[in-house]
């Protein structure tokens, strides 16, 4: 069993292999099988789990939070790749006769994707809209925002700290049940539950709550890892994607899928056995650390693919979808995430 505070768990970045090949697939135009949307939700979990995993690490160390220095990771981690795929993805539009609208850029750059596209939309619907992608990253910033300042104050109060967690997790729920039952999923707007901040940051408050239960009560770690939890965990995640009723998909299905995901973790990253193994493969760590760019540059793709190729055979698409997402998010790991990263590890130190 690799130990749950171990610096690197290498099954993690294939469990974030996972969940953007989820989301990849899914828009290779087989969304109808492949659950695009369980990718974003685990990516949404590990991304909490793991950014407080290191904030407890600095607080044992330091018995402080040093936050200038978290916004600071978080600048030269995401925003160089972020600023130069913006920068093709604007090449890309011009190409394709698209118009360029500031107020996206703006979007985009200041966090608020996710509700322009709830309620403006992206590009004029006529063809998949790459800067629409950005949506999920401004969940997770609207999160970040706040997280640092909320861990400095309770991360010595562990009782209360989960408390809120998860009293907020059941607030998100309840507010997801009242938008559905006050205005009907009709008279919301498209993906207003699905896209929305205060409709899916439960998704990254599981993995936070789970992330301080591993590492504070010891009791946990010998809870999670019982073969009985594993079961339990499997069959909530199978009955989330086979109950296809419309309010349980926008209501419970989010917190069904948060639970079945702790339930289900330590097995999948920190006990070894045959998918532990498969998750902590090279291939499977190599996608999992490129996955930020696949992320992004699979979008620009796929409605580059749209625009041009919109009669090619099937296959054709997919592997031309695949092949050349995969190029793109290669040469920006190299290029432009490690490039800045190191700027970053000189800067900060």
């Amino acid at each position: 069993m690799t130990h749950p505070h171990s610096n690197r768990l290498l099954a993690l970045d294939g469990l974030r292999a996972v969940s953007i090949l989820l989301v990849v697939i899914s828009h290779a135009w087989l969304g109808h099988i492949v659950p695009g949307g369980l990718g974003v939700t685990i990516f949404f979990f590990i991304s909490g789990f793991i950014i407080t995993r290191l904030m407890i690490a600095e607080w044992d160390a330091t018995t402080r939070i040093d936050i200038k220095q978290f916004y600071l990771r978080r600048f030269f981690r995401l925003m160089p790749a972020l600023i130069v795929y913006v920068m093709l993805c604007l090449l890309a539009m011009l190409a394709m006769g698209e118009t360029i609208k500031l107020i996206e850029l703006l979007s985009v750059f200041f966090y608020y994707a996710n509700y322009y596209a709830i309620y403006f939309g992206f590009g004029d619907d006529t063809l998949p809209a790459p800067l629409s992608i950005t949506w999920s990253l401004a969940i997770e910033e609207h999160f970040y925002l706040v997280f640092p300042f909320l861990f400095a104050a309770l991360a010595g109060k562990t009782k209360w700290f989960l408390r809120l967690i998860v009293a907020l997790i059941v607030i998100v729920f309840l507010w997801r049940l009242y938008l559905i039952t006050q205005f009907g999923l009709e008279q919301l707007a498209h993906d207003r539950i699905y896209k929305g901040t205060d409709t899916r940051l439960d998704s990254i408050l599981y993995g936070t709550g789970f992330s301080i239960l591993l590492a504070r009560y010891p009791w946990a770690n010998k809870f999670f890892s019982d073969r009985r939890v594993l079961v339990s965990g499997a069959l909530l995640m199978l009955l989330s994607l086979l109950v296809r009723n419309e309010i349980f998909r926008e209501s419970l299905r989010y917190s069904i899928q948060g639970i079945a995901l702790a339930c289900v973790f330590c097995h999948l990253v920190f006990i070894e056995n045959p998918i532990q193994r498969l998750l902590s493969s090279g291939p499977m760590i190599y996608i999992g650390r490129i996955s930020y760019s696949l992320y992004l540059y699979h979008y620009l793709i796929f409605t580059l693919i749209t625009a041009w190729m919109p009669d090619a055979a099937l296959w054709i698409r997919i592997a031309t979808l695949l092949i050349t997402s995969w190029i793109c998010a290669d040469l920006s790991y190299r290029y432009v995430e490690q490039y800045f990263a190191r700027i970053g590890r000189r800067f900060l130190h």
